[in-house]
């Protein structure tokens, strides 16, 4: 049985949705909320799954609820304000009978999802993706791509002065690359010189390797390695997230 993203009737599923652009005309709000829910920073827990001899991504209703109530979610001050899990759930439920996301049954001890004939939100229901966010940036990148491809193929009929512009930029690429090995080498020989001498290691530029920007990276410019007790504790807090977080470390079998 399969559900129609506007009239939550029956039609041709997955194939329909494919052909046509349901969303366009969706209040503003609920597109904003969708976007933040299949970013990263939603954290939402998405897990792969079949349908039909389909790849789908599906994830758990209490799940999109806590991603709606972390912090990330209310630094974009443009997105509708929820303040509780009832407003969350309210949100999602619009969401669900728009069909931006379908519910399904999840067999158990598989990856096998079906959908199912009656669409209602529910906290503990399973659900797959139907929205996806723009995808204009990749377009962007195959593009790029293949201007990259076509330059170099014609790099012998470039001007004189573009070759030798191209030649240093090569050079002073690969002095970066050399500088920053030889740093990751001296912070590595500083730590290993200090883990032998005093038993406790330390980082220079500790947040080098770290995801985040380009300035962050660098500071600060020293750090030592937490205790082992110290970075259980922590972990076991950040898991701990009440009722925002906290069953999303659940396995859901």
């Amino acid at each position: 049985m399969d559900l129609h993203p506007r009239s939550n009737q029956p039609s041709g599923w997955p194939d329909a949705l494919l052909a046509q652009n349901p969303f366009k005309d969706v209040d503003k709000d609920l597109i904003l909320i969708a976007d933040f829910m299949r970013s990263p920073d939603s954290k939402l827990k998405v897990r792969e799954g079949i349908m039909d001899g389909r790849r789908v991504s599906f994830f758990k209703g209490k799940h999109a609820v806590n991603s709606l109530l972390r912090e990330p979610y209310k630094k974009n001050p443009k997105r509708p304000e929820i303040e509780d899990r009832e407003a969350a759930e309210a949100k999602l439920f619009d969401l669900q009978k728009l069909g931006f996301f379908l519910r399904v049954d999840k067999q158990p001890k598989s990856k096998k999802v079906s959908l199912q004939p009656v669409q209602v939100f529910s906290p503990d229901a399973y659900y797959i993706w139907v929205y996806e966010t723009h995808v204009w940036w990749s377009n962007l990148a195959g593009i790029g791509v293949l201007a990259v491809i076509f330059a170099g193929v014609m790099f012998p009929l470039w001007p004189a002065f573009m070759r030798q512009g191209v030649y240093y930029l090569s050079l002073a690429f690969l002095g970066l690359m050399g500088l920053f090995f030889g740093l990751a080498l001296v912070r590595l020989l500083i730590w290993l010189g200090l883990k032998v001498g005093t038993g406790r290691g330390g980082w220079l530029f500790p947040n080098l390797f770290a995801d985040c920007g380009v300035i962050e990276s660098f500071i600060p410019t020293w750090g030592w390695d937490e205790p082992k007790g110290g970075k259980h504790e922590k972990a076991k807090n950040s898991d701990d997230e009440g009722d925002a977080g906290g069953d999303d470390a659940e396995e859901d079998e």
